[in-house]
């Protein structure tokens, strides 16, 4: 009966793990695909247990709290409890089966465990897919330019919101209702990109990948990372967004970059799977007085006949390539 149901289990995941991560390469499509199953077979069997367990020993205490238990695990991973609903779903659900194991309807007792235990089980894989995807992209798209990482996060906030960043030459103004993360404040998945990551500027006090937005990478001056390769990285980074299919309707546009002297810039429309709206991204390369470069990769809301939004172009315009506070602090 169990080899069966893991026949069938397999039968039905494995082409959906594939497909979730078919735009990584095919190494990593398996092994990503084989830690999942591992995963969900390992909560699958267990589950089985308890249940044939509960199905014999009905109302058992200890049985019910490792399922509620789990149950309650697999939600906070998913982090429904972060918004209202969740809560009260949470406390509608509790309420129910007070009520069924405080009348003792056996029937229901056994269908509510078997669901708990199901509903866990794919909930809890789809996060370790997740996680181990976190893990592959950051392996795969992480700094591929391997040179002794500089102290390019350690920034300084000076008068006015200034902040100004020694070790690269590079500050900014924070805009209104802007936020500035630095690498220490990213998870994983934040950490990818072309270059070192210096920082991330949003509009967001927690959400760094809320738009409009710009992260900062560093390159330092031994690197020579030219227009061509910005571009072949930045298309690369977007075609594996689009095969992800977080954003479709990919175009490249022309735009006029004259808030400062730069190497080269290039800029796409896109539409948001995510977040249903048009929107815009792209990069600026930059030289700093130090010979090194500087991309700032950008996104942010598109809006027809201008180059950028205004929040974009109040940052943009405040970047500065010496310290204007020098000596006051």
């Amino acid at each position: 009966m169990l080899r069966s149901f893991l026949i069938a289990y397999s039968v039905v995941s494995i082409p959906f793990f594939v497909y979730h991560e078919f735009h990584l390469p095919f190494h990593y499509i398996f092994i990503l695909t084989l830690l999942t199953w591992i995963v969900g077979v390992s909560l699958l069997v267990a589950s089985a247990l308890l249940l044939q367990s509960y199905w014999k020993n009905p109302f058992h205490p200890l049985i019910e709290m490792i399922s509620v238990s789990f149950f309650i695990l697999a939600l906070w991973l998913s982090e429904v409890f972060l918004f209202r609903a969740g809560r009260v779903f949470l406390f509608m659900l509790s309420s129910l089966l007070f009520f069924v194991r405080f009348l003792k309807i056996e029937t229901f007792a056994k269908l509510a465990l078997a669901g708990l235990l199901i509903s866990g089980n794919g909930i809890i894989t789809f996060r370790a897919m997740q996680g181990f995807e976190i893990l592959a992209s950051y392996i795969l798209y992480k700094n591929k330019y391997p040179f002794p990482e500089t102290k390019a996060n350690e920034w300084v906030q000076k008068e006015n919101g200034f902040y100004w960043n020694p070790a690269i030459s590079i500050g900014f103004t924070l805009p209104e209702e802007g936020y500035f993360f630095r690498p220490e404040d990213l998870g994983l998945a934040d950490k990818t990109g072309i270059g070192q990551l210096a920082g991330v500027i949003g509009s967001s006090d927690s959400d760094p990948n809320r738009y409009p937005s710009v992260r900062i990478f560093f390159l330092p001056s031994f690197i020579k990372f030219s227009k061509e390769e910005a571009d072949r990285e930045m298309f690369e980074y977007l075609k594996t967004k689009v095969s992800k299919q977080e954003i479709e309707d990919l175009q490249e546009i022309t735009v006029k970059e004259e808030i400062f002297e730069n190497v080269g810039y290039r800029f796409w429309t896109f539409y948001d799977s995510l977040r249903p709206r048009f929107a815009k991204t792209g990069y600026i390369l930059v030289e700093t007085p130090n010979s090194d470069s500087v991309l700032l990769q950008i996104t942010e809301n598109l809006e027809k006949g201008k180059d950028h939004e205004p929040w974009m172009e109040s940052l943009l315009g405040s970047i500065r390539f010496s310290d204007p506070f020098q000596g006051n602090d």
